[in-house]
């Protein structure tokens, strides 16, 4: 089974589809994030879909007539059925002339691995350039930051060395986050090239820092709790960093929705998510290529899970989740009870293991029944 994109020749924006979804012949699509109109044609060779054609814009029509006529002596005969069908098309949602209809079960594992392996062998490029770019915005500023300050602190003191390390991990953080902003970006339109994806990325710097400050509190608070709660956290929030720029939701807003999209089928994405992880682990095992593999190997895993979100958006179709003061209130508590009382216990078992001991060693002075006191340092309590 093999997929077909639809990309909207005027903002970009594109949808992947199942190729036996998408019906046979010409077909007007709107798009839905430009309201832009193009006619798509599955038969059509690659690159000469999405242009603008008379019988997308019937409007240019009237106001040339010479148009009007070739478009009447080229216009083929169509049945009173066909029209009806169309009617029913240009009055539907936007791209359901090619929407498949909709699913009502998350794709099968084994598809799922296939496609991803299809889309990635497409993408690996730009994808894998863009993960790289990723972890090298992270590593120079920061080994340069480190060198710089050895040498600072020879002239200037030890306060220099903390001042210049501080500033080069800020600066390998941002540059950081803005690669991997434009790494999702790819990851979710198959149509975007390296810059394109790059000027994505440099939008979500801050909304990035802020769901990965959130998402981590969450699911850290919740490993702290016994780890299932963890576990748990883990699965609900996993698809906001696609939902972030795919929907343009953010922060607390995202991990909710998030939470929405797996609600009723927490156990199969969990278990997507498993086998997927295994691969992972399996892959950055092999002896001496293991760290490189794994490397290559990354861009993989989030098209799965991308492809994961796009099965729960489909099962789902608009989602409505609650705004309400307790519910955006409910979830942090939960992670920051983690936060605290397992701190708290940890250090009254230490404080509880610390007197004990000191109890246990302290002398204990005994008064002799003749010749006065003797101090019998290790008296153990029975």
């Amino acid at each position: 089974m093999g997929l077909l994109t639809i990309a909207c020749p005027s903002c970009g924006f594109s949808r992947q589809l199942p190729e036996e979804n998408v019906p046979e012949g010409p077909r007007r699509v709107t798009c839905p994030q430009c309201k832009e109109i193009f006619v798509y044609d599955k038969a059509a060779p690659p690159g000469t879909n999405g242009e603008t054609s008379q019988t997308a814009f019937p409007e240019a029509a009237a106001s040339d007539p010479s148009l009007e006529q070739s478009s009447q002596n080229e216009t083929p005969s169509v049945s009173p059925d066909d029209s009806q069908k169309a009617a029913a098309a240009e009055s539907a949602d936007p791209f359901s002339a090619v929407s498949p209809s909709k699913p009502t079960a998350l794709t099968d594992i084994g598809d799922l691995f296939r496609l991803s392996w299809e889309l990635y062998q497409e993408r690996f490029a730009p994808l894998a350039l863009l993960y790289l770019l990723t972890i090298l915005a992270f590593v120079i500023p920061t080994l340069a930051a480190v060198g710089l300050g050895f040498f600072t602190t020879l002239l200037a003191g030890g306060i220099t060395f903390i001042i210049t390390v501080a500033l080069g991990l800020l600066v390998g953080i941002v540059g950081s986050l803005w690669c991997y902003g434009g790494f999702l970006s790819a990851v979710l339109d198959d149509s975007l090239r390296l810059e394109d994806a790059l000027r994505r990325g440099k939008e979500l710097i801050l909304p990035l820092a802020w769901i990965f400050l959130l998402g981590g509190f969450l699911v850290t608070g919740g490993y702290l709790l016994l780890i299932i709660p963890g576990v748990i956290f883990t699965v609900w929030f996993s698809l906001a960093q696609f939902i972030m720029p795919g929907e343009n939701v953010r922060g607390l807003a995202a991990l909710l929705k998030s939470r929405e999209y797996v609600r009723g089928y927490w156990l199969e994405v969990a278990l997507r998510l498993f086998l997927v992880w295994v691969v992972s682990v399996l892959v950055g095992a092999v002896p001496l290529f293991g760290p490189i593999l794994a490397l290559l190997f990354f861009p993989y895993l989030m098209i799965f899970h991308c492809l994961i979100y796009r099965d729960l958006r489909a099962l789902k179709g608009e989602i409505s989740y609650s705004h309400s003061t307790k519910s955006k209130l409910l979830w942090p508590g939960v992670a920051l009870v983690g936060w605290i009382l397992v701190p708290a216990l940890l250090i009254l078992l230490f404080g509880s293991l610390c007197s004990g001991k000191f109890r246990r060693e302290t002398p204990v002075k005994v008064e002799a029944a003749i010749g006065g006191s003797a101090c019998l340092p290790f008296v153990r309590r029975v």
